[in-house]
């Protein structure tokens, strides 16, 4: 059937009736108005389906969005008669089949808008109707196009069941709403996973399609439907980092971008050299630093200036470099040569922080963040931080990266105080050689005032117990987590000393105890781990919104 839908593309594809002009834009989504043979007819033994659109549609995006479950036994042709499409059986469906008819979420009207749901038509070419259900919903901000696919277990070895190599029987696509039903199952255990299936081949690539399966299996009776919720993973990141381009910044700064974020924490400067390509001259690296804000852009500054008249390669020896995944560089790149700049670079180095200078509202725990644009002294900084009328608060200075330093205090920065961050360098300049505008920043910054925050408060219910901690996190309206805890039992809980806003809850049990949520693998199969979302949640000034109760689902 596959082959024939291509077909029917280029045989439809220019076939559209056009629009009337003029009028109001069309921003209704279409739908599928009536079906011939009806939802649930038994005993089918027609020749033809008609499936009559609310509006003109695009006729090749509905033929590539049609699938039947299972395939026909020939293939199929079709006709069109304004906003009905006429499927065609010539050589009939197989005997005592349930068949699922299948219309995805792909298609569109001649204005372009995609309908809010897939439509399935469920008949059976005997006295009997396959009556399972799956009804479920993804938890997702963008479930357009996700497909949801189901294999069912009985008669299978479930550890060898791989989705990147087997297609799901039964499937079904998301629209708008993220809601989802899938009709005409046999009554047995089922397998479920979300793909966001970018090439929409029906098999699983780990490293493109985000996926997420069930918490728990899921079992089909033909007289109840089984309810399900799914979230969606990332894309598992398998590939080592890779050397894309090398950009000389000046006769000692050296500019490698990647194929992906660096974890900084990987790069040391022994992992790097210059080789004069002549084979002459060999330069050793000082630094090897993350560029802030470009997290795909690692700096080299060699010990000495380098040549501007000869060309060098960069080596980079394996295993010196990871990217955020932990994947590793287990093979040295080929080498890629430059030429240097050919003047010195004399632009001061810029230092800031985050927060920045005269900040207000900041968190009593809140981590200060220093950057710098060079490579720097790492034992070469003094930092100290005192209130307005003097006081010294102790503070825990940690050097990230030679470009990067983290500043908290010992125990919480004063309330509703004013503090004055100083930090003085002993030396005038960077490890490149460049200076410092000035070896003395001072930055000053205002902590919120408790009093004028609110707080959440609730207990976490769960019945079947975690095997590991509880994770919440709490979100503002904008998507950023603000808070985090962990509890090692169901119970009380509380965040504290919340700006106004609106707030969003999530909790999940943390199986695995890496203390980040997992939506599931799909090969070796695990599932999902339970999660829970609520909210939004109005926190007000001076105000304790209690009593919220969490239950953690099945």
């Amino acid at each position: 059937m596959e082959r024939t839908l291509i077909a029917a593309l280029l045989l439809w594809g220019c076939a559209n009736p056009l629009p009337p002009p003029g009028g109001p834009p069309d921003r209704e989504p279409p739908f599928v108005r009536a079906v011939e043979p009806e939802p649930g007819t038994r005993n089918f033994s027609g020749r033809a389906i008609r499936i009559h659109f609310s509006e003109f549609v695009d006729r090749a995006s509905v033929l590539s969005a049609i699938r039947l479950q299972p395939p026909a036994p020939m293939e199929l042709s079709w006709d069109w008669w304004g906003k009905t499409l006429t499927i065609r059986l010539p050589h009939g469906l197989d005997s005592a089949t349930t068949y699922v008819l299948l219309l995805g979420t792909e298609y569109r009207d001649l204005a372009g808008n995609h309908p809010d749901t897939a439509f399935s038509l469920v008949f059976s070419t005997g006295p009997e109707l396959d009556r399972g259900a799956i009804l479920g919903e993804l938890l997702d901000p963008q479930p357009q196009g996700v497909y949801i696919w189901a294999y069912r277990l009985d008669g299978l070895l479930p550890d060898t069941l791989n989705p990147s190599h087997t297609p799901a029987r039964y499937r079904t696509q998301l629209g708008r709403t993220g809601g989802f039903r899938l009709m005409g199952l046999p009554a047995g255990e089922y397998r479920l996973f979300a793909v966001r299936d970018q090439d929409g081949d029906g098999l699983y690539q780990e490293e493109r399609d985000a996926l997420g399966t069930t918490t728990h299996p899921i079992v089909v009776h033909a007289d109840s439907p089984a309810t399900v919720r799914l979230r969606l993973g990332t894309p598992r990141d398998r590939t080592p980092p890779q050397l894309s381009d090398v950009r000389p910044v000046s006769q000692r700064r050296v500019w490698l971008e990647w194929s992906e974020p660096l974890d900084p924490a990987s790069l040391r400067a022994e992992g790097f050299a210059f080789a004069e390509s002549a084979g002459a001259d060999t330069v050793a690296v000082r630094a090897a630093v993350q560029v802030p804000q470009r997290p795909t852009v690692v700096e080299l500054v060699s010990e000495r200036a380098l040549e501007p008249n000869r060309r060098y390669a960069v080596l980079v020896r394996p295993g010196s470099v990871r990217d955020t995944a932990g994947n590793v560089l287990v093979q040295a790149p080929q080498p890629l040569s430059f030429r240097p700049v050919p003047t010195p670079d004399t632009q001061a180095v810029r230092l800031w922080t985050v927060p920045g200078d005269s900040a207000r509202g900041v968190g009593l725990d809140e981590v200060l963040e220093l950057f710098a644009d060079a490579a720097m002294d790492t034992a070469a900084l003094e930092c100290t931080v005192q209130t307005a009328q003097g006081v010294p608060v102790p503070i825990v200075q940690e050097a990230v990266q030679q470009n990067r330093w983290r500043i908290r205090p010992q125990q919480r920065w004063q309330p509703d105080e004013w503090h004055l961050l100083q930090l003085r360098w002993r030396t005038a300049a960077a490890l490149d050689g460049r200076s410092l505008r000035d070896t003395l920043l001072r930055v000053a910054f205002r902590t919120l005032d408790p009093r004028t925050c609110g707080e959440l408060r609730g207990e976490l219910l769960d019945s079947l117990g975690c095997g590991g901690p509880y994770v919440l996190q709490l979100y503002d309206r904008a998507g950023r987590l603000r808070r985090r805890l962990t509890l090692e039992h169901p119970g009380q809980w509380a965040f504290g000393e919340l700006p106004a806003g609106e707030y969003t809850l999530e909790l999940f049990c943390d199986a695995d105890g890496d203390g980040v949520y997992s939506a599931g693998n799909a090969f070796p199969f695990r599932f999902a781990e339970r999660s829970v979302r609520a909210g939004p949640f109005e926190v007000k000034a001076r105000w304790s919104l209690e009593g919220i109760r969490v239950v953690l689902p099945p």
